[in-house]
């Protein structure tokens, strides 16, 4: 087996702190999905029904999709996904900053302080350039391209 390149140690590192980013964010709102459905209904966009579903679902996809990041046959697809909950994370934050709400956005469970909007918004922009970093690299990868020569012919 040859030697990482310091890029491939970055995407590795990349990769691991994006999986116990999304492992660490479910497993406290997984605990107490009515706690977590408290603070979905403080961005005020879903009824009190809308915030038990989103509350219930959400973090086993964070915890699904953090875990799959790490498994070479369904990692691109968990980081597609993962992109994709960043950029709503980004959204969600930014509208309820611009309408003023001071709210616990519940990202890591209950207990949280009022939201520091800049700092939220910065977190999940600095994850989503370091998804998007894995997703290049692992794009880029000859190992995991599959050649049409490869395929066999049916």
């Amino acid at each position: 087996m040859g030697q990482l390149s310091s890029k491939a140690y970055f995407v590795l590192l990349a990769r691991l702190v994006l999986s116990a980013t999304l492992l660490f964010a479910a497993l406290p709102k997984i605990g107490d999905p009515v706690a977590f459905a408290t603070s979905i209904e403080g961005f005020r966009l879903v009824g009190r029904q809308g915030s038990l579903w989103v509350a219930l679902v959400l973090p086993w996809l964070e915890l699904v999709v953090g875990m799959g990041l790490l498994i070479p046959q369904i990692r691109r697809g968990c980081g597609i996904l993962i992109a994709l909950l960043l950029l709503l994370f980004i959204g969600l934050h930014t509208s309820a900053w611009m309408r003023g709400l001071d709210i616990s956005c519940g990202c890591f469970g209950q207990g949280e302080e009022p939201a520091n909007y800049l700092w939220l918004i910065l977190r999940n922009v600095g994850l989503l350039i370091a998804m998007i970093a894995v997703l290049i690299h692992d794009g880029r990868n000859p190992q995991r391209r599959c050649l049409k020569e490869d395929v066999p012919a049916s």
